[in-house]
């Protein structure tokens, strides 16, 4: 088995829950899954974020299999606070920003000395500044789907407009396991299914928060 196969064959198992050992003193991934939607519905009583439409319960069919006693099945957008388009401007040499593009995310690292800059008016860098923890998604294009968790940032950047930001709702698990899942061939798989029959392949804020995962308790997250 070739190294990308069998990694993938590692990730599938992850998020199936067939990895590592389970524990059942770990608290349900149910009650996990409450306290996120407290914490998010929190947000939005403090108008940190907009309350969103909600989101349609998961049905059998969108189920691909069982998961392990303790598990649960979520939609991506239940677990984060907001997603979004890019800003839409210029790679400048200069600037106020960091300007980050989908070329600029290689092999899941960004060589950020050699990201652009770009001038972002002042009132609207806290839409679009990027944080430690952000995840970002091409969202058009040949590389559609990648993924970049934002890590080692130091300097203001925003975000290109054919990437899509997922900002996690922290506090209640490990986002490198929703990485993980985000390379995952079950997210991989739902990825082509929402994105097949168009011209040029493109995939929305909408799509992605619709998609499905498997949550388990935080202590086997880690």
């Amino acid at each position: 088995m070739k190294a990308a196969e069998l990694r993938k064959s590692i990730l599938q198992a992850a998020v199936e829950g067939k990895l590592v050992p389970q524990d059942p003193n770990d608290e349900p991934a149910s009650v996990l899954l409450e306290r996120i939607k407290q914490e998010k519905e929190g947000l939005i009583r403090d108008g940190k974020i907009k309350m969103e439409k909600p989101l349609p319960p998961i049905s059998d069919d969108e189920i691909p299999f069982d998961l392990p006693k303790g598990w649960t099945w979520c939609r991506f957008g239940e677990i984060t606070s907001k997603i979004h388009y890019g800003y839409t401007a210029s790679a400048k040499p200069h600037g106020n920003a960091k300007l980050l593009r989908i070329t600029d995310i290689q092999e899941n690292s960004v060589a950020w000395h050699s990201v652009p800059f770009c001038n972002i008016e002042i009132h609207r860098l806290p839409d679009y500044t990027l944080n430690n923890g952000d995840i970002l998604i091409a969202r058009t294009g040949g590389t559609i789907g990648k993924t970049y968790l934002v890590e080692t940032l130091y300097e203001d950047a925003v975000f290109a407009s054919y990437l899509i930001r997922a900002i996690p709702i922290w506090g209640n698990y490990s986002i490198n396991y929703i990485k993980y899942f985000l390379e995952s061939p079950l997210y991989w798989t739902q990825l082509r299914d929402k994105t097949m029959g168009t011209g040029q392949p493109n995939v929305n804020g909408q799509s992605l928060s619709s998609l499905i995962l498997s949550l388990l308790s935080f202590s086997l997250q880690q």
